[in-house]
């Protein structure tokens, strides 16, 4: 994987850190809870990514094949 997709910027890291912090104070049933929505929330996440992707593709393949670029 590429580097820089495993580094966070400092905004990053401090969203990070606070987010450590608040996990801590949290009870089995909450964490648990917080779990599964973050989960869902990564899944979104997924789908967002694979639309924009295949709507790159689409706008590239219009790109290089269509009529107007003979």
């Amino acid at each position: 994987m590429d580097k820089h997709l495993e580094q966070l910027s400092l905004e990053q890291e401090f969203s990070h850190k606070l987010f450590a912090d608040a996990v801590q104070n949290l009870s089995h049933q909450e964490a648990q809870e917080l779990s599964i929505q973050l989960h869902k929330q990564m899944l979104y996440k997924d789908n967002l990514y694979k639309v924009l992707l295949l709507e790159q593709g689409k706008d590239l393949v219009d790109a290089l094949f269509s009529e107007n670029n003979n």
